[in-house]
């Protein structure tokens, strides 16, 4: 149950279930980092797919879409929130409302926009073998983000996302060997090395922020910072291999 939970909870994968408990959820944190090794294997295959006709360019930007279309942009509709809220000079309790704010506003367009250019460029001249591995390590280390934010931060909502997924200490430890692992073989042990360093730095980073400036984690925070961590790991790893 607790793969299919994580599935149905990170993808829009048709995989069942009905609405998930925060029991379920909790449990299947321990998948979350898993879920990306599938993201970015689509992601992976997409590319080489369109690249047998497509330029590089027009090739990457349809992965992009596919992981998008994969994970119903769960993650870009977090940046997006978080971003609005985050940016706006307003109280904690006005960035909780802003959150929940279906509209877009101008550091969320922007956040948008960042998170669709970034990738393409950066991933564009690598090689589909190259590519793929990006795909996974950005993906897997991004949803592994998602374990400390829960683990460390009280919910900012009694009734939101972020009260949903408790992940206890060793789930988080399990999820992040098996991490550190797929990230040291699938961006290969130096470059893999960095690129878990960055995604690591960053997350932890973001605990006191998102502590500071809303009180504790939401759904859009689990969103942002995995969709952060994942860029980042794409600038680490394009980085150390070039």
């Amino acid at each position: 149950m607790t793969p299919r939970a994580a599935l149905g909870f990170l993808t829009r994968l048709p995989v069942g279930g009905g609405a998930l408990t925060a029991q379920q959820l909790s449990r299947a944190a321990l998948w979350f980092p898993a879920v990306g090794l599938l993201v970015g294997g689509v992601m992976g295959g997409v590319r080489a797919l369109a690249g047998t006709v497509l330029d590089p360019a027009p090739a990457t930007a349809l992965a992009l879409v596919a992981a998008m279309v994969l994970t119903g942009a769960l993650h870009e509709d977090g940046l997006a929130d978080a971003a609005d809220a985050i940016g706006a000079h307003v109280s904690r309790e006005r960035r909780l409302e802003i959150l929940r704010d279906s509209r877009v506003g101008t550091y969320g367009a922007l956040a948008l926009v960042f998170a669709v250019v970034f990738p393409l460029v950066v991933l564009t001249p690598l090689d589909d073998g190259d590519f793929l591995r990006a795909a996974l390590v950005g993906h897997v280390v991004g949803r592994w983000s998602i374990l400390p934010q829960s683990l460390l931060l009280p919910a900012a909502r009694p009734d939101g996302a972020g009260a949903l997924v408790r992940a206890g200490v060793a789930t988080a430890v399990v999820a992040s060997v098996y991490t550190v692992a797929v990230a040291l073989v699938a961006g290969r042990p130096a470059a893999g090395a960095v690129a878990l360093g960055v995604g690591a730095l960053i997350t932890v980073a973001a605990v006191p922020f998102f502590r500071h400036t809303l009180g504790g984690a939401t759904g859009d925070t689990f969103g942002a910072l995995t969709k952060v961590v994942e860029l980042a790991c794409y600038a680490a790893l394009v980085a150390m291999w070039a």
